[in-house]
Protein backbone atom coordinates (compact mmCIF):
# COMPACT_ATOMS: atom_id res chain seq x y z
CA UNK A 1 0.00 0.00 0.00
CA UNK A 2 1.45 3.16 -1.25
CA UNK A 3 -0.73 5.76 0.94
CA UNK A 4 -0.13 9.44 2.50
CA UNK A 5 -1.30 10.86 5.62
CA UNK A 6 -2.28 14.20 5.31
CA UNK A 7 -3.50 16.30 8.26
CA UNK A 8 -5.81 19.27 7.64
CA UNK A 9 -4.68 22.44 9.73
CA UNK A 10 -3.89 20.42 12.48
CA UNK A 11 -3.82 22.55 16.18
CA UNK A 12 -1.73 20.54 18.34
CA UNK A 13 2.02 20.04 18.47
CA UNK A 14 1.29 17.16 20.53
CA UNK A 15 -1.07 15.00 17.95
CA UNK A 16 1.18 15.86 15.24
CA UNK A 17 3.95 14.21 16.97
CA UNK A 18 1.88 11.62 18.08
CA UNK A 19 0.52 10.68 14.55
CA UNK A 20 4.19 10.66 13.41
CA UNK A 21 5.15 8.42 16.18
CA UNK A 22 2.42 5.74 15.12
CA UNK A 23 3.06 6.17 11.53
CA UNK A 24 6.62 4.74 12.19
CA UNK A 25 4.72 1.58 14.40
CA UNK A 26 2.45 0.75 11.53
CA UNK A 27 4.79 1.57 8.41
CA UNK A 28 3.99 4.60 6.99
CA UNK A 29 6.24 7.67 5.77
CA UNK A 30 5.15 10.00 4.13
CA UNK A 31 3.46 12.67 6.04
CA UNK A 32 1.63 15.84 4.37
CA UNK A 33 0.57 18.81 6.87
CA UNK A 34 -1.93 21.22 5.13
CA UNK A 35 -1.80 24.80 6.86
CA UNK A 36 -0.55 23.62 10.41
CA UNK A 37 -1.99 25.99 13.21
CA UNK A 38 1.31 25.40 15.44
CA UNK A 39 5.16 25.10 14.18
CA UNK A 40 6.98 21.62 14.43
CA UNK A 41 8.89 22.33 17.02
CA UNK A 42 10.18 20.93 20.46
CA UNK A 43 6.85 19.01 21.85
CA UNK A 44 6.13 17.83 18.18
CA UNK A 45 9.40 15.99 18.09
CA UNK A 46 8.74 14.75 22.09
CA UNK A 47 6.03 13.25 21.00
CA UNK A 48 7.37 11.51 17.46
CA UNK A 49 10.10 9.88 19.81
CA UNK A 50 11.59 7.97 17.45
CA UNK A 51 9.95 8.91 14.54
CA UNK A 52 12.26 12.23 13.70
CA UNK A 53 12.73 11.06 10.40
CA UNK A 54 9.10 12.01 9.55
CA UNK A 55 9.17 15.24 11.43
CA UNK A 56 12.21 16.53 9.48
CA UNK A 57 10.35 15.15 6.01
CA UNK A 58 6.87 16.08 6.63
CA UNK A 59 5.98 18.39 3.20
CA UNK A 60 4.17 21.69 4.84
CA UNK A 61 1.27 23.11 1.99
CA UNK A 62 -0.46 26.21 1.86
CA UNK A 63 -3.69 23.98 0.15
CA UNK A 64 -5.05 21.12 0.27
CA UNK A 65 -5.14 20.56 -3.45
CA UNK A 66 -1.16 20.67 -3.40
CA UNK A 67 -1.40 17.66 -0.59
CA UNK A 68 -3.22 15.58 -3.34
CA UNK A 69 -1.20 16.07 -5.98
CA UNK A 70 -0.23 12.65 -7.74
CA UNK A 71 -3.09 10.95 -5.59
CA UNK A 72 -5.49 7.90 -6.96
CA UNK A 73 -7.66 7.72 -4.51
CA UNK A 74 -8.38 10.06 -1.51
CA UNK A 75 -9.75 8.95 1.87
CA UNK A 76 -11.41 11.00 4.31
CA UNK A 77 -11.95 10.41 8.13
CA UNK A 78 -14.63 11.77 9.84
CA UNK A 79 -16.86 10.85 13.35
CA UNK A 80 -20.01 12.11 12.19
CA UNK A 81 -21.15 9.57 9.86
CA UNK A 82 -24.29 9.81 8.52
CA UNK A 83 -27.55 9.27 9.89
CA UNK A 84 -29.93 9.43 7.21
CA UNK A 85 -30.13 7.46 4.01
CA UNK A 86 -29.86 10.95 1.92
CA UNK A 87 -26.34 11.74 3.59
CA UNK A 88 -24.38 10.47 0.91
CA UNK A 89 -21.38 12.76 1.95
CA UNK A 90 -20.82 10.82 4.89
CA UNK A 91 -22.05 7.91 4.09
CA UNK A 92 -18.69 5.89 5.53
CA UNK A 93 -17.14 2.80 6.10
CA UNK A 94 -15.26 1.16 9.11
CA UNK A 95 -11.52 1.09 9.25
CA UNK A 96 -11.77 -2.78 8.73
CA UNK A 97 -13.69 -2.71 5.69
CA UNK A 98 -11.14 0.07 3.91
CA UNK A 99 -8.84 -2.10 4.92
CA UNK A 100 -10.03 -5.55 3.35
CA UNK A 101 -10.23 -3.39 -0.39
CA UNK A 102 -7.08 -0.94 -0.09
CA UNK A 103 -5.06 -3.91 -0.30
CA UNK A 104 -5.41 -4.58 -3.59
CA UNK A 105 -4.91 -1.02 -4.87
CA UNK A 106 -1.76 -0.12 -6.20
CA UNK A 107 -1.50 3.32 -6.86
CA UNK A 108 -0.62 6.32 -4.33
CA UNK A 109 -3.44 6.77 -1.70
CA UNK A 110 -4.39 9.81 0.84
CA UNK A 111 -5.72 9.22 4.25
CA UNK A 112 -6.91 12.67 5.37
CA UNK A 113 -7.45 13.73 8.89
CA UNK A 114 -9.54 16.90 9.80
CA UNK A 115 -8.65 19.35 12.71
CA UNK A 116 -9.29 18.68 16.10
CA UNK A 117 -11.82 21.05 16.70
CA UNK A 118 -14.22 20.40 13.54
CA UNK A 119 -13.10 17.37 11.33
CA UNK A 120 -12.99 17.98 7.45
CA UNK A 121 -15.60 20.08 6.09
CA UNK A 122 -18.14 19.25 3.82
CA UNK A 123 -16.24 20.17 0.91
CA UNK A 124 -13.33 18.72 1.76
CA UNK A 125 -15.24 15.23 1.96
CA UNK A 126 -16.27 15.78 -1.13
CA UNK A 127 -13.50 15.65 -2.63
CA UNK A 128 -12.98 12.04 -0.75
CA UNK A 129 -13.46 8.72 -2.98
CA UNK A 130 -14.34 7.15 0.49
CA UNK A 131 -15.60 8.21 3.84
CA UNK A 132 -14.22 6.07 6.61
CA UNK A 133 -15.64 6.99 10.56
CA UNK A 134 -14.96 4.65 13.51
CA UNK A 135 -17.47 3.07 15.51
CA UNK A 136 -17.73 4.15 18.63
CA UNK A 137 -19.98 5.62 21.41
CA UNK A 138 -22.96 7.45 20.12
CA UNK A 139 -23.17 9.63 23.17
CA UNK A 140 -20.10 10.38 22.34
CA UNK A 141 -18.08 9.55 19.02
CA UNK A 142 -15.45 12.22 18.64
CA UNK A 143 -11.88 10.27 19.26
CA UNK A 144 -8.77 12.52 19.60
CA UNK A 145 -7.36 12.67 16.39
CA UNK A 146 -3.93 10.31 17.66
CA UNK A 147 -6.14 7.91 19.23
CA UNK A 148 -8.42 7.62 15.82
CA UNK A 149 -5.28 7.39 13.40
CA UNK A 150 -3.76 4.40 15.43
CA UNK A 151 -7.05 2.67 14.81
CA UNK A 152 -6.66 2.89 10.93
CA UNK A 153 -2.95 2.50 11.11
CA UNK A 154 -3.65 -0.91 12.87
CA UNK A 155 -6.47 -1.87 10.69
CA UNK A 156 -3.90 -0.99 7.23
CA UNK A 157 -1.31 -2.43 9.13
CA UNK A 158 -2.85 -5.72 9.37
CA UNK A 159 -4.20 -5.94 5.76
CA UNK A 160 -1.04 -5.18 4.51
CA UNK A 161 0.94 -8.08 6.85
CA UNK A 162 -2.04 -10.73 5.63
CA UNK A 163 -0.51 -12.84 2.91
CA UNK A 164 -3.59 -12.31 0.54
CA UNK A 165 -3.03 -13.18 -3.27
CA UNK A 166 -4.41 -12.64 -6.61
CA UNK A 167 -3.64 -8.80 -8.80
CA UNK A 168 -6.17 -6.94 -9.99
CA UNK A 169 -4.84 -4.05 -12.59
CA UNK A 170 -6.83 -0.74 -11.16
CA UNK A 171 -8.65 1.31 -13.23
CA UNK A 172 -6.84 5.21 -13.00
CA UNK A 173 -8.24 8.76 -11.94
CA UNK A 174 -9.22 9.32 -15.55
CA UNK A 175 -11.23 5.95 -16.40
CA UNK A 176 -13.53 6.70 -12.88
CA UNK A 177 -13.43 10.17 -13.93
CA UNK A 178 -15.15 9.52 -17.46
CA UNK A 179 -17.57 6.66 -15.76
CA UNK A 180 -18.86 9.59 -13.89
CA UNK A 181 -19.19 11.64 -16.71
CA UNK A 182 -21.32 9.47 -19.21
CA UNK A 183 -22.95 8.73 -16.31
CA UNK A 184 -23.92 12.37 -15.59
CA UNK A 185 -24.93 12.57 -19.42
CA UNK A 186 -27.56 9.68 -18.84
CA UNK A 187 -29.31 12.13 -15.81
CA UNK A 188 -29.10 14.73 -18.14
CA UNK A 189 -31.03 12.78 -20.87
CA UNK A 190 -33.71 11.41 -18.72
CA UNK A 191 -33.91 14.75 -17.40
CA UNK A 192 -34.08 14.41 -13.59
CA UNK A 193 -34.72 17.13 -11.36
CA UNK A 194 -31.54 18.56 -10.37
CA UNK A 195 -31.44 18.05 -6.53
CA UNK A 196 -32.15 14.17 -7.54
CA UNK A 197 -29.49 14.52 -10.53
CA UNK A 198 -26.98 15.62 -8.14
CA UNK A 199 -27.31 13.12 -5.38
CA UNK A 200 -27.73 10.49 -8.24
CA UNK A 201 -24.68 11.41 -9.49
CA UNK A 202 -23.09 11.46 -5.97
CA UNK A 203 -24.26 8.00 -5.25
CA UNK A 204 -22.93 6.46 -8.67
CA UNK A 205 -19.08 7.88 -7.64
CA UNK A 206 -19.58 6.40 -3.87
CA UNK A 207 -20.39 3.04 -5.54
CA UNK A 208 -17.56 3.24 -7.75
CA UNK A 209 -15.39 4.55 -4.90
CA UNK A 210 -15.83 1.44 -2.90
CA UNK A 211 -15.78 -0.74 -5.12
CA UNK A 212 -12.34 -0.28 -6.53
CA UNK A 213 -13.37 -1.86 -10.18
CA UNK A 214 -10.23 -2.53 -12.18
CA UNK A 215 -9.16 -1.37 -15.45
CA UNK A 216 -11.03 -3.83 -17.24
CA UNK A 217 -13.86 -3.62 -15.53
CA UNK A 218 -14.12 -0.07 -16.01
CA UNK A 219 -13.47 0.30 -19.91
CA UNK A 220 -16.10 -2.47 -20.52
CA UNK A 221 -18.83 -0.07 -18.32
CA UNK A 222 -17.85 2.95 -20.22
CA UNK A 223 -18.35 1.29 -23.50
CA UNK A 224 -21.55 -0.07 -22.34
CA UNK A 225 -22.56 3.32 -21.19
CA UNK A 226 -21.98 5.21 -24.46
CA UNK A 227 -23.61 2.91 -26.47
CA UNK A 228 -26.68 3.52 -23.90
CA UNK A 229 -26.17 6.99 -24.47
CA UNK A 230 -26.31 6.68 -28.52
CA UNK A 231 -29.44 4.55 -28.21
CA UNK A 232 -31.26 7.52 -25.77
CA UNK A 233 -30.04 10.29 -28.00
CA UNK A 234 -30.94 8.49 -31.54
CA UNK A 235 -34.22 7.52 -29.88
CA UNK A 236 -35.56 11.09 -28.07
Amino acid sequence: MNIRIILVEPEHEGNIGSIARLMMNFGFSELFIVKPKVKLRDETRAYASHAQEIITEAVIVNDINTALTGVNYIIGTTSISAKKPGNLLRTAITPEELAKILFFIKGKVALLFGRESKGLSNKELSKCDIVVSIPSNPKYRTLNIASASALIFYELWKSKNTKQRGYVEESNPQNRERLAELFDKILEINSLPTHKKRLTSKAFKNIIARAFISKREATLIIGALRQTIQKLSSSS
